[in-house]
């Protein structure tokens, strides 16, 4: 007797199951991905902090030893002359620093008198370089000597993109990067500049001109070359458009509210004109943060003070006032009682400091 065999058919998926495995795939890698970046940022935000840290100790170890001076080889008014503003010059606060912090042993031919040498030019008097005011430095020997008062490692120190200027150096000085890929600035305050600043200009001006005596406490020019890239960085971010600060006709009202302290306002009364009465300190490290933009026009702290871009700017009196001028708009806690609210932390960036 025969028997007609019978097939069975293998399990398998059917097309709406397939498409549900799918869609389930979809959703966790939806959720499993903004996370990972999250976490991402936030191990590059703690790496930066603690470079910023060891940056500042280690200036605050070199004033020790320099009867409270702050690191930097040229005098900050130096760093701030005009002659180092923008393509004329482009030599930066940081890499002034690292010249203290990292290079003294580096430093091959002395200020004015260059030995004619195949090592670098570096200085903050661009253009004007046939005076010869400027240092020659070994770069290999950077890091190495006994007057090391920094280490950091090939990620942290290296040459950064984007900076404008430099058209008679050598070669680009090495500059200290955070965990972004982008170049830390520095602020130094002039030990010169007015105590008690009675305008804006008096905190931070544009420049300095050895022709005008007068001083401030800092200098836009010290970093004009990182301020005026339109590719810094990893992210070839255009600064001279996204950055609240990189406009040199509005340095007196955006330093001053960054590098201004929130907790000396003077008048204490309000007044009048909200002005610090103190900076944040003499030596400032300041990170662009994620965004790679130095208080960037699109920040979330941006949007809170109402800036839009085109008519609104930084101003020191944000710090109380929700208007940024002095009124009625106190910023008030949730028993309605009148706060100051440091308004950089609205912002991505990263700053650190040290010193009177």
């Amino acid at each position: 007797m025969s028997t007609t065999p019978t097939t069975t058919r293998e399990p398998g998926f059917s097309l709406i199951e397939l498409l549900v495995v799918i869609a389930i795939i979809a959703i966790v890698i939806a959720i499993i991905v903004p996370a990972m970046g999250g976490a991402r940022t936030a191990a590059r935000k703690a790496a930066t902090a603690t470079l910023l840290s060891e940056t500042t100790n280690a200036a605050e170890q070199f004033s020790q030893d320099h009867a409270g001076q702050m690191p930097g080889y040229f005098l900050p008014n130096e760093m701030g002359h005009k002659l180092n503003a923008g393509s004329d010059g482009g030599f930066t606060s940081m890499e002034n620093v690292l010249l203290d912090l990292i290079g003294q042993d580096a430093i091959v031919g002395e200020a004015g008198r260059p030995d004619g040498g195949p090592n670098n030019f570096v200085g903050p008097f661009g253009k004007s370089f046939n005076r010869r005011q400027g240092v020659e430095v070994d770069f290999n020997l950077l890091g190495t000597g006994d007057n090391v008062y920094f280490q950091a490692n090939g990620d942290q120190l290296k040459i950064a993109d984007g900076q404008v200027g430099l058209d008679l150096h050598t070669q680009q000085f090495p500059d200290l990067v955070d965990a972004f890929g982008n170049p830390v600035l520095a602020w130094v305050e002039d030990p010169m500049g007015p105590r008690e600043p009675l305008t804006e200009i008096d905190f931070a001006k544009e420049d300095f001109q050895s022709n005008n005596k007068s001083r401030a406490r800092y200098y836009y020019a010290s970093n004009a070359g990182w301020l005026q890239s339109t590719s810094l960085g990893k992210g070839e971010r255009d600064q001279t458009d996204l950055s609240l600060i990189a406009d040199p006709a509005e340095v007196g009202h955006a330093l001053t509210a960054v590098l201004g302290s929130p907790s000396f306002p003077t008048p204490v009364d309000f007044g009048g004109s909200v002005l610090p009465s103190a900076s944040r300190g003499a030596f400032i490290v300041h990170s662009a943060g994620a965004d790679g933009v130095y208080f960037g026009r699109k920040d979330s702290g941006a949007r809170a003070i109402g800036v839009d871009g085109v008519t609104t700017q930084l101003d020191y009196a944000f710090n109380f006032f929700s208007d940024g001028h002095t009124g009625q708009d106190r910023w008030q806690d949730d028993a309605g009682l009148p706060i100051t609210v440091d308004l950089t932390k609205g912002f991505d960036d990263i700053l650190a400091s040290t010193g009177n």
